[in-house]
């Protein structure tokens, strides 16, 4: 209902409870350009259960503000369900 059917709730919410581990989100700025990008992060690993970041994806939704906004109503929203985006 919040995501008006824009967003596949049920899909998001596989990747966070299917993978063991968080997604770290780094966050880079070059000027105007900002970029986003996402790897596995465990506190503890044993070798058994590290596989291939490749397997790991998670669909993470980031909210932002920029500064031309009046900070009423103006939050901006991006998916970010691949490694990497701007």
């Amino acid at each position: 209902q919040i995501t008006n059917g824009t967003l596949d709730v049920k899909k998001l919410m596989k990747t966070w409870i299917l993978h063991k581990g968080f997604p770290l989100v780094t966050v880079v700025r070059k000027g105007k350009i900002i970029s986003v990008q996402q790897e596995k992060f465990l506190y503890h690993v044993e070798s058994e259960d590290w596989t291939s970041d490749e397997s790991y994806l998670w669909h993470i939704p980031l909210t932002y503000i920029t500064s031309s906004c009046n900070f009423t109503h103006c939050t901006n929203a991006y998916l970010l369900d691949q490694k990497s985006g701007m």
